[in-house]
């Protein structure tokens, strides 16, 4: 019976890995699709003679808040101690990952549906459509940072990230993934979980088109990420020997 649930929860946790590239693909069309919008919106210093556009951005300004705070406060609380020792506590300690991993992607999915534009106010906008130039520096620009990102996901072993390997090392009583993996590695983990701050902020910064709630997910997801990704200069070390060790590698092929 026992190996029984865990042979679900390997299922649930594959369903749980294609279902999350699903909702990234949605990500990467939601913050790097070039946007455009009418002229007679644009912000030209006269905010406050024309009020009717702040008035028309209070609305989505609210309700975008509070989906990021939903998908903030989920993502850091069910990595807490608290949820690690109920779920082993009810046997679930080799779907810890998935759930986080499927509860994530749900809130991602459901904040990226229910996203609401506040074109009232833009601080600045540039019509990338109209120049070749522009539109293939946004293109190669935001497909760099991606590549960067999902790159990293790739080297940081992405079915541990989603939780696929926990629940197939569960199944075959390996114990823990961490376990096999260096001290180093996992004091990086314990700190960062995702590849590239930079990457991700320049995504999220580099648009065509910088409407108030645009300004609203950068603000915010930037500073929760430079708030929750405290690295330290033991993970700077682990990155320079890792990147040492690459370059050597390279030279003996």
């Amino acid at each position: 019976m026992a190996s029984l649930f865990k042979g679900i929860v390997l299922l649930a946790s594959i369903a749980t890995f294609a279902y999350s590239f699903y909702v990234v693909g949605h990500l990467v069309l939601f913050l790097s699709s070039p946007r455009s919008i009418s002229k007679e919106w644009n912000w030209v210093f006269n905010l406050l003679d024309n009020k009717s556009r702040l008035h028309t951005a209070y609305g989505p300004v609210v309700f975008d808040t509070l989906y990021l705070i939903g998908f903030i406060f989920q993502h850091s609380f069910l990595k807490s101690a608290f949820v690690k020792k109920l779920l082993a506590k009810l046997g679930l300690a080799g779907a810890e990952r998935t759930i986080y991993s499927l509860t994530s992607s749900i809130c991602l999915h459901y904040l990226i549906q229910n996203w609401l534009s506040a074109p009232s106010i833009v601080l600045w906008q540039v019509d990338v459509e109209s120049s070749a130039p522009l539109w293939w520096t946004f293109v190669i620009t935001h497909g760099i940072c991606w590549i960067v990102i999902f790159g990293g996901s790739l080297v940081m072993d992405l079915p541990e990230l989603l939780g696929v390997k926990q629940a197939y090392y569960d199944l075959k009583a390996y114990g823990e993934p961490l376990k096999y993996k260096s001290n180093e590695l996992r004091n990086l983990y314990a700190h960062v979980r995702h590849p590239s701050f930079v990457g991700l902020s320049l995504i999220l910064l580099a648009t065509n088109v910088m409407s108030v709630d645009r300004l609203v997910l950068a603000v915010l997801l930037i500073i929760y990420m430079y708030v929750a990704w405290s690295t330290d200069h033991k993970d700077v070390e682990y990155h320079k020997l890792q990147l040492h060790r690459k370059k050597l590698e390279l030279k003996t092929q």
